[in-house]
């Protein structure tokens, strides 16, 4: 495993770096400040020992770390490996870091732990300019302890790109659509120290320029970056010798769009834009598409940013129009993310302040589209979405309608997508929204239902129907699982009794996305945790601890629905009558309310009354003292039936069937 705990350096410049004090156990380049910094030369490789035991993490890498550093004179091709190290690291940083205290990272995708021959990392840094770099030795389990290595650099191989420098610049031309040029930035140098711009300043070390002549007074500059591309753009009027700042971007992290929306220009004239990444170093990914394009020409809600979100209140439908010509796809959703899919895509918006099911109706559009999006996007860009969970072609003039149930409250971007001829054209949509029904009552944690622990041969038969279609959210992320979305849980608890392992089987009945999640109570550490589980659940336990069940669906995957659940135990004790440990209750048959007394049994008991569907209708907590007698204050409380009395003991479980009359 190689950690990268810096995807977007930008967070390091946030943190307050506390320098710990140094004490005789912590190694002399435990901090960035203790480095020495070795010359790198072209062809040469500086070696360094060392030993990471007794690291402290400086800046909140997420794991401990020493300190090792070089400097170049002269753009070099650089590799790291820790060859020769032994025992190996299994695990390692795959980052340079610039500047002590740190002001940005040199970031790499290109690693492997095959090079070497011993399993130990090789990191290969391409395009690295003249500076100083530091390097994290990591210090984790499995990868601490004494260490070698070895720092290589090599003449930069690749050439600069043409449009390298202001002189070179790729000229666009500016049209009412988006007509992207792919850029390649591999190896480009710094022709402009970067400036501060939203409040950041990033390392321009490796700036590609374009340029434009202005066809209008307002003009729209584009850049959709590759993956791993942090890209900020500067506008610049004048010449390549004289060049005056006119406006910058930099609003989004990696591998999402940053667009410049230019006013007051002088049409005829020329003016200049540059592209780099953020980070230092040669980006993971080098490629980069621009346009510029001419208002009016693509449609006024082509990208999201552009769109105001309108109230959508419960009885009151929100009508939307417009056309997906001249639709684009730039800046519409973050990298890699479900909307990420190359589709031109108009936006429409909407807030709500409560939890609602929707119905998105395309009726009425002129010629209907043979294609829609089921996905609403949390954010904007597109990234996080909630999945439809239900559509139909039902119009009667073979429009679609999409239908979203439960959708908690907050601001969703709607995407009308030009998927093909099919739905290129004028549309009309209608946005309907009905209050969702109540939560179940296990909705919090706070209200879990009790789950009991049941015999092997008991389940399913014995399974406690749910359900978590109008489910809210009530915990974050689980160990287990990520969205950007939102969660529908609800929540089971159960006591462990004198058990050391509970199997609960689950049946996700109706639902599309599912998981299970057990924790020590509310808030609790996870013993368990799986998405999609198809099997039973084995979950180790400890005696007479009580354990909470999240059962969740994640919106970003799919919809809730109903389910089944069943716990079981293979107590170490049988189950045996109350009786036959001196256990009396009385009075049996009884109105509610009941007596425990005992000869000689004595401790923290757990207590429940299970009706005959395997409800839990009573349960409790208390110590039992030897001898003494237990009053259940359930007189004229309970239904007329059979109940089963459950009494859970460190040194057993006992049962006793119970009559209400």
């Amino acid at each position: 495993m190689n950690h990268n705990y810096l995807p977007d350096a930008r967070a390091i410049v946030l943190m307050a770096i506390a320098v710990p004090m140094i004490s005789m156990a912590q190694p002399p380049n435990d901090l960035c400040s203790g480095a020495v910094i070795e010359p790198l030369a072209n062809g040469a490789t500086v070696t360094r020992t060392g030993d990471s035991s007794g690291a402290t993490d400086e800046v909140g890498f997420g794991a401990p770390q020493v300190w090792e550093a070089f400097s170049t004179v002269e753009c070099l091709d650089v590799t790291v490996d820790l060859c020769g190290t032994s025992p190996i690291f299994n695990d390692s940083f795959i980052f340079l870091v610039i500047g002590c205290p740190i002001t940005n990272t040199v970031n790499t995708g290109d690693f492997n732990q095959i090079e070497c021959g011993d399993g130990n990392v090789t990191i290969h840094f391409m395009n690295l300019p003249a500076g100083t770099y530091y390097f994290p030795v990591i210090a984790t389990t499995g990868a601490i302890g004494p260490y070698t290595l070895h720092i290589t650099g090599t003449a930069c191989a690749t050439p600069p790109p043409m449009n390298d420098d202001c002189l070179g610049a790729t000229m666009l031309t500016p049209d009412v659509v988006c007509n992207a040029v792919v850029s390649e930035v591999a190896a480009a140098t710094e022709s402009l120290p970067g400036g501060l711009c939203n409040g950041f300043t990033g390392d321009a070390n490796d700036d590609v320029w374009f340029s434009f002549v202005a066809a209008s007074a307002e003009q729209t500059i584009a850049v959709e970056p590759s993956s791993a591309y942090n890209a900020v753009v500067d506008l610049y009027e004048g010449d390549c010798q004289n060049l005056i700042t006119l406006a910058c971007a930099n609003d989004n992290l990696a591998g999402t769009g940053e667009t410049i929306e230019a006013t007051g220009l002088t049409v005829g004239n020329t003016y200049y834009f540059r592209v780099y990444d953020w980070s230092s170093g040669q980006a993971p990914t080098t490629q980069v598409s621009v346009c510029v394009i001419t208002p009016g020409s693509a449609p006024p809600n082509d990208l999201c940013m552009d769109v105001l979100p309108e109230n959508l209140q419960v009885g009151t439908p929100l009508s939307f129009s417009g056309t997906t010509v001249g639709a684009t796809e730039l800046i519409d959703a973050a990298a890699n993310s479900t909307l990420d899919d190359g589709v031109p895509k108009v936006w429409h918006a909407f807030t709500t302040v409560e939890c609602t099911n929707l119905l998105i109706s395309y009726c009425g559009t002129p010629t209907p589209f043979d294609e829609v999006y089921g996905f609403l996007s949390t954010s904007c860009p597109g990234d996080g979405v909630q999945v439809f969970s239900g559509f139909d072609f039902s119009c009667g003039d073979g429009n679609a309608e999409v239908a979203y149930a439960t959708v908690p409250a907050g601001t969703y971007y709607m995407p009308v997508g030009q998927f093909g001829p099919g739905s290129t054209g004028a549309y009309s949509v209608t946005v309907v929204a009905t209050a969702c029904p109540p939560p179940p009552s296990n909705d919090d944690c706070a209200n879990a239902t009790q789950l009991p622990l049941n015999l092997s041969l008991d389940c399913p038969a014995n399974s406690l129907p749910g359900s978590t279609i109008t489910a809210t959210q009530d915990a974050g992320d689980p160990g287990c699982e990520s969205a950007s979305g939102t969660y529908q849980d609800v929540w089971y608890t159960f006591n462990a009794g004198p058990n050391t392992s509970v199997t609960i089987n689950f049946d996700p009945g109706t639902m599309s996305s599912w998981a299970l999640v057990v924790s020590l109570g509310c808030g609790g550490a996870e013993v368990y945790c799986e998405a999609d589980p198809l099997a039973p659940a084995v979950i180790a336990v400890d005696p007479n601890t009580d354990y909470a069940v999240r059962i969740y669906s994640n919106t970003e995957f799919g919809a809730g629905g109903d389910f089944a659940i069943c716990a079981t135990a293979d107590f170490p004790t049988s189950i045996q009558p109350l009786s036959a440990e001196g256990w009396q209750v009385y009075p049996n048959p009884t109105n509610g309310g009941m007596t425990l007394t005992n000869r000689g049994l004595g401790g923290p008991a757990h207590i429940t009354l299970v009706d005959m569907v395997g409800r839990a209708v009573y349960t409790e907590r208390s110590t039992i003292l030897a001898g003494a007698s237990h009053t259940l204050p359930l007189q004229g409380q309970l239904a007329q039936g059979v109940y089963s009395l459950q009494v859970v003991l460190p040194g057993g479980h006992w049962e006793q069937r119970i009559v209400v009359r």
